[in-house]
């Protein structure tokens, strides 16, 4: 008997990224390959969820010495430099009711369901949730390299505050649904109430329906390709870039081969981008699905330390000790001190002090 089709938001994003990657992955079951970021994200999910177990049945708000010893032998780069990053600087909220990497299911009906049954029809996994008071906190862990401005009330996140509403806290009229960025330690927060989750399984049977009845299924390249782990089986990249068994070898005449084509596309690199670069310049920006290459407008500040110093100290009113951690004066660091000490209001004003120099690069821009 064929098994029945169950949905995720991963499912319905990877549809929406690129249908044919959705159609190998899910319809044809290749195996996917293991891409670097898909294995960071693993890893620093799993040490998160462990290490939130550990402090919350012990009643800890830290255990650095648990955490350092979670530290895995082998990983990428990125997870070593994450993750004592993220450990030295958590504290476990005070909270009720928590919940830890939940797996959820929902049935046709949309009723909970247990997640391994015969009858989950749509399936979720929430990183980790718990109420304080009236209020309930969804929390999901992020690897991305970008961090959003702002919040939108996208599907995604609304799935989530409905799913922790409907399966743990049917009463909650708020819930607080926060990001957090593991590579910076940066957050951002938004507000659900309940006229936010009423449509979410509406919008879920629409997304499906269009799925289910897709009959096309074009691979769409784009800022999708790094992550789909089925690239060595896309016709585009195949045509664009090597056959199969050069992009994976798997013999040693393979990989000599792929070496030396790795050899020349550095060695190609530079004039590649040179070439693009004059091409931008003269003919405009290059679209490649959700992605654009092309000129990205940046502005570099000379600050000069003992101005802005004096500056903060006279005109901003903050502390000889707040100022000492600003002193690394490159615009970031400027910008992510101020937003700490909840004074982003002197941000323009000390930029003001300097003089300031736009630079283009012209690269890969996400499209808005």
């Amino acid at each position: 008997m064929a098994k029945k089709p169950s949905y995720s938001f991963s499912k319905l994003e990877t549809d929406e990224k690129c249908p044919w990657a959705y159609k190998k992955i899910y319809l044809d079951r290749v195996p996917r390959a293991e891409t670097e970021p898909l294995v960071i994200g693993r890893m620093l999910h799993d040490l998160a969820a462990q290490y939130l177990d550990r402090l919350i049945s012990a009643k800890l708000q830290t255990d650095w010495s648990f955490a350092e010893a979670l530290t895995p032998q082998e990983a990428p780069a990125d997870v070593f430099d994450i993750w004592p990053r993220f450990f030295n600087s958590f504290i476990l909220p005070p909270m009720e009711s928590p919940g830890v990497e939940l797996k959820l299911a929902f049935d046709r009906n949309w009723k909970p369901v247990e997640y391994f049954g015969d009858d989950a029809f749509f399936r979720m996994a929430v990183d980790w949730t718990y109420r304080q008071g009236e209020l309930v906190v969804v929390q999901d862990w992020k690897t991305n390299r970008a961090i959003p401005e702002t919040l939108e009330k996208n599907l995604q996140l609304r799935i989530y505050g409905w799913g922790v509403r409907e399966t743990r806290f049917p009463d909650a009229q708020e819930i607080l649904l926060r990001l957090h960025f593991l590579r910076y330690g940066a957050e951002r927060e938004i507000i659900l109430l309940p006229d936010d989750l009423a449509m979410v399984p509406d919008e879920l049977e629409k997304r499906i329906t269009q799925i289910e009845s897709r009959k096309n299924f074009e691979p769409t390249p784009g800022s999708f390709c790094g992550w789909c782990g089925v690239m060595a089986h896309c016709p585009v990249m195949a045509q664009a870039i090597v056959p199969v068994n050069i992009l994976y070898p798997t013999t040693r005449e393979d990989a000599v081969k792929a070496a030396t084509l790795l050899l020349a596309i550095q060695a190609m690199d530079s004039e590649l981008k040179n070439n693009l670069k004059r091409y931008v310049h003269e003919n405009g920006s290059v679209p490649v699905g959700d992605v654009v290459y092309g000129p990205k407008i940046s502005t570099s500040y000379d600050l000069d330390p003992k101005e802005v110093t004096e500056f903060l100290l006279n005109e901003g009113g903050l502390e000889q000790g707040q100022v000492w951690d600003l002193l690394n004066l490159t615009k970031t660091n400027l910008e992510t001190g101020l937003r700490k000490l909840k004074r982003k209001d002197l941000i323009p004003q000390v930029l003001a002090l300097a003089p300031s120099k736009p630079t283009e690069r012209i690269g890969f821009n996400k499209v808005k």
